[in-house]
């Protein structure tokens, strides 16, 4: 189905909060008040980050929900020897601005493409599926049932874990949880990658469902060849990759 294209907007953010959720990873909120933007769930927009005299452009998936209006929230994780990301994690202060332009991108869901909603995310990859999740929360959107595979490398790196404890306790949203390196003591969730026999016991209707991918590139592919293993038209499958 053809979306109608949100409008782009260019404007300055200022930071008004900003959230630790992991050792590597920080939540940006922005001041949004009064700008006339919006954007459909999955959606990304471009952040000008100023790098040692330069002006660095960035891609980051807007974590925020479309019906949270007056603040923008962006999630980014520190990526080892990375230059924006460094910026952003580590040197950021309440009341920086920033330079936003969007909304961009193709990896969309609006109910009218499907309620029947399968999130498949390892590590950043969750940011807007997360994005998709607050929106059928907030929205109250309780025809929508929605399950997230989650792969993490350990528990400390698990981003947003409280809050969707909290979603997992709405009757249409499910969350599962795999760590593939180390886990704690008391670990309930699965171990390991993400594979045929989790999505079988995980999921039902295998090829009704809408498929949201979102990672890096090689588990993207990866989750969508098992899918298509398992019956799922490739239509049904929605990537977003993450260097």
């Amino acid at each position: 189905m053809e979306l109608e294209k949100k409008p782009i907007r260019e404007f300055v953010g200022k930071v008004i909060r900003i959230i630790d959720e992991t050792p590597s990873t920080k939540t940006l909120v922005f001041d949004i008040k009064g700008i006339d933007f919006d954007f459909y769930p999955g959606q990304y927009v471009m952040l000008n980050v100023p790098y040692e005299g330069e002006i660095l452009k960035r891609a980051y998936s807007i974590a925020s929900p479309p019906t949270q209006k007056d603040s923008l929230e962006l999630t980014i994780k520190r990526v080892p020897n990375g230059k924006a990301s460094v910026v952003l994690t580590e040197r950021v202060k309440v009341g920086d601005e920033f330079l936003i332009k969007g909304p961009y991108g193709k990896f969309i869901w609006v109910p009218q493409m499907g309620t029947n909603l399968i999130l498949i995310g390892a590590g950043s990859g969750i940011v807007p599926l997360m994005c998709i999740l607050r929106y059928i929360a907030s929205a109250k959107l309780e025809h929508v049932k929605a399950t997230l595979l989650y792969s993490n490398t350990h528990y400390e790196e698990i981003i947003y874990r409280e809050e969707l404890e909290q979603l997992n306790t709405l009757s249409n949203i499910r969350i599962v949880h795999t760590l593939t390196r180390s886990h704690p003591p008391n670990w309930k969730g699965y171990t390991g990658r993400i594979n045929h026999e989790m999505i079988l016991r995980e999921v039902e209707n295998i090829p009704t469902n809408l498929y949201y991918l979102c990672g890096p590139p090689q588990f993207v592919d990866d989750i969508a060849n098992i899918l298509t293993d398992l019956g799922v038209d490739k239509g049904q499958i929605k990537k977003e990759k993450y260097d």
